[in-house]
């Protein structure tokens, strides 16, 4: 892996409970970390099979390997946030992971 492609930061967010303004216990993101990454729209296959979920862009993040990223998290870039789908480590080289995933259109028109 090129560390040097690795050039935009991200944040890792996961859902936990956490208290809001009256007290009561509810679910949000929360970041975990900020790792740099590459950010890239899906190709080829990856692009092909990603088109079968409606009114979302397919994309693929490439971080150093963590142990502890799976497809519960998040991923916020600039003003946009990725549900995860796929998180690969290639080869099993424990060197980088390849995170596949979508960022949805909020508020698209279906025409």
């Amino acid at each position: 892996m090129n560390a040097g492609t690795l050039d935009r930061k991200i944040s890792v967010m996961a859902y936990q409970e956490v208290k809001n303004e009256v007290g009561a216990m509810e679910q949000k993101p929360v970041e975990l970390f900020k790792p740099w990454a590459r950010v890239e729209p899906a190709r080829g296959r990856e692009y092909y099979e990603a088109q079968k979920i409606k009114e979302a862009d397919a994309y693929k993040i490439t971080i150093r390997y963590r142990k502890n990223v799976d497809d519960s998290m998040l991923i916020k870039y600039g003003s946009r946030t990725f549900e995860i789908q796929t998180v690969t480590d290639p080869y099993e080289a424990h060197e980088s992971l390849e995170i596949y995933c979508t960022c949805k259109h909020r508020g698209a028109s279906n025409g």
